[in-house]
C-alpha cells in the first residue's frame, strides 16, 4: 500500500521520513512488523499563487502495517509541523465513480473541484538527500 504524507516541510530528506515512520512499521511484541519499500518526495506548484507544496509517497508492505502507520501517525508533528497521513489512491477513469455509465444518481457538482492550475514537480528526493546545510555562513 502507498501512503502519502501531505504538506511536509520543503527541506525534508527521505531519511527523515523513514525515521519518522519506522517506529510504527517495526511493530511490537504482539504486532506484525512491516517493510518500507520506497520513499519519494514530490512537489506541486500552484502557478497562480506561486506556492509549492511537498508530499512524501511511501510504499509499505504488508497493507495491515500501512493501516497501522496511518492510524498511529496521522496528525502527529513531523519536523515541527502537523502532517496528515492517508492512503494514496491513483485516480484514473477505471476507478472514478463519476464516469460510471450505469450511475442512476445525478452528480450534484456543477464544476470540477480539482485545482486546475497545479504543476507537478517530479521526484525531488535527490535535491534534499545530501548533508549540505541550507544556511549561509557569516564571514
Amino acid at each position: 500500500m502507498i501512503i502519502i504524507l501531505k504538506n511536509i516541510p520543503a527541506n525534508t530528506q527521505t531519511k527523515e521520513v523513514e525515521e519518522f515512520i519506522w517506529p510504527a512499521v517495526k511493530g511490537g511484541f504482539l504486532s506484525k512488523s512491516g517493510e518500507i519499500e520506497s520513499i519519494q518526495i514530490k512537489g506541486q506548484r500552484n502557478i497562480q499563487l506561486n506556492l509549492t507544496e511537498f508530499h512524501a509517497l511511501v510504499r509499505i508492505e504488508p497493507d495491515a502495517v500501512a493501516v497501522r502507520v496511518i492510524k498511529k501517525l496521522n496528525r502527529k508533528p513531523f519536523k515541527g509541523k502537523h502532517t496528515a497521513i492517508d492512503e494514496f489512491h491513483h485516480r484514473n477513469w477505471h476507478n472514478d465513480r463519476r464516469t460510471d455509465a450505469q450511475q442512476t444518481v445525478k452528480d450534484r457538482r456543477h464544476a470540477d473541484r480539482r485545482r486546475s492550475h497545479l504543476e507537478m514537480i517530479e521526484n525531488i528526493s535527490h535535491l534534499f538527500s545530501g548533508q549540505k546545510s541550507f544556511h549561509r555562513k557569516l564571514d
